[in-house]
């Protein structure tokens, strides 16, 4: 910027509410609200029970990966839907996938990303058992 240029700042928008022990669900940017409340749970060593499910499209893609795969070591599952690269799942989050990587859907699900990818991954969870009102996500 320079003198003179100008800036409107608007109302702040999006919030998840950290409300207990669960998996979080994450696409692309969707990771951003997950980020503070996972530093937070490892600065009061509350770690223990969380989950991080994170799709991206490519590897380059998925942002801080060596800090959640540190903090959360197998309890951190990165999938890609376009390519194949070691250490990542090469599959959309879907109602198998969900399946195969969670056993307990009595547990809070903190879902964020594209729009559609919350919808769908909202509902299979219901699907599959959880809760609705144990399934946060922007609105």
């Amino acid at each position: 910027m320079v003198e003179g240029d100008e800036l409107i700042i608007g109302d702040a928008w999006g919030a998840i509410e950290y409300k207990g022990k669960g998996t979080f669900i994450a696409g692309g940017a969707g990771v951003t609200p997950f980020i503070a409340i996972l530093k937070q749970l490892e600065k009061d060593g509350e770690l223990d029970g969380h989950r991080l499910i994170f799709s991206n499209h490519t590897a380059k893609d998925v942002i801080m990966e060596s800090y959640f795969q540190k903090i959360l070591g197998d309890q951190f599952i990165s999938t890609l839907t376009h390519e194949k690269v070691d250490g990542h799942a090469k599959k959309r989050i879907d109602m198998d996938f969900l399946k195969e990587h969670i056993s307990d859907f009595h547990q809070q699900f903190y879902v964020c990303g594209p729009d559609q990818m919350v919808t769908d991954i909202s509902k299979y969870l219901e699907m599959l058992g959880a809760s609705a009102d144990g399934i946060v996500f922007e609105h």
